[in-house]
């Protein structure tokens, strides 16, 4: 596929991510490769729901994270600190186009467990859309890691670092019943409706609707996409 050279900064992602046809074909397929399995086995549905939720999480966080990270390294971002462009605007591209760039990734394999689990459709189209809210708040803590960083090592180490935690409330693997304290952290984090709205499609049933796994974590993702975007002055500032 022949991509024209970009002409602004959020066509770069793009660029890189159709321009090579079998890099193309690598990076759609290695979610297939871990997902396909895990939906066609038997394992029980809150540990398949937790890997797809991972493998979405790190998908997200390392990309933006690292590539932006290479970008302040290769300059890129002081030279565009120079053009009228608004960081404002960049950072808000950087993520709605990355988000979706990784949501396409995911997409197939999400198809896959659809076909495989034929879960009702609106629990389908409910987990689709939770995905990608994670998405955006993965790209987000990637994003935040840049401001802080410059070492697509560090991003490494501090994404880790901060979604241990997140993972961890959200009840991927253990706390699937949290109360007091933790029970209130956990409605704050969108992983948390993205592992629940998985589990219904596997066929285990939670405690809230199709549009309660939506809304809440539409809402919270909203508020962190635009505090990340406030970060974009210091993000495209020379660093010493």
């Amino acid at each position: 596929m022949r991509i024209n050279p970009p002409d602004a900064y959020w066509k770069k992602d793009v660029s890189l991510f159709f321009g090579k046809r079998f890099a193309l074909f690598v990076k759609m397929l290695y979610p297939l490769v871990i997902i396909a399995p895990v939906a066609a086995s038997s394992i029980p549905a809150q540990y398949a729901a937790a890997i797809i939720g991972i493998v979405a999480i790190m998908a997200g966080t390392f990309g933006a994270g690292e590539s932006l990270t290479n970008d302040i390294n290769d300059g890129i971002l002081v030279r565009l600190a120079m053009t009228p462009v608004s960081p404002y605007k960049v950072v808000a591209q950087v993520l709605s186009v990355n988000a979706v760039l990784d949501f396409l990734q995911l997409l197939p394999a999400l198809a896959v467990v659809y076909l495989i689990q034929a879960p009702p459709l609106p629990w389908a189209l409910a987990a689709t859309f939770a995905v990608f809210l994670t998405l955006v708040l993965a790209n987000s803590i990637g994003i935040l890691l840049a401001n802080v960083t410059t070492s697509p090592a560090d991003v490494l180490l501090y994404a880790t670092i901060i979604l241990f935690p997140l993972i961890y409330l959200s009840g991927f693997f253990r706390n699937q019943n949290p109360e007091g304290i933790l029970a209130v952290l956990r409605d704050l984090v969108p992983f948390a409706y993205m592992n629940d709205a998985l589990k219904e499609v596997f066929g285990v049933a939670t405690a809230l609707s199709p549009v309660q796994t939506v809304l809440f974590p539409t809402l919270i993702c909203a508020v962190a996409a635009v505090l990340v975007c406030l970060t974009a002055p210091r993000l495209l500032r020379p660093r010493l």
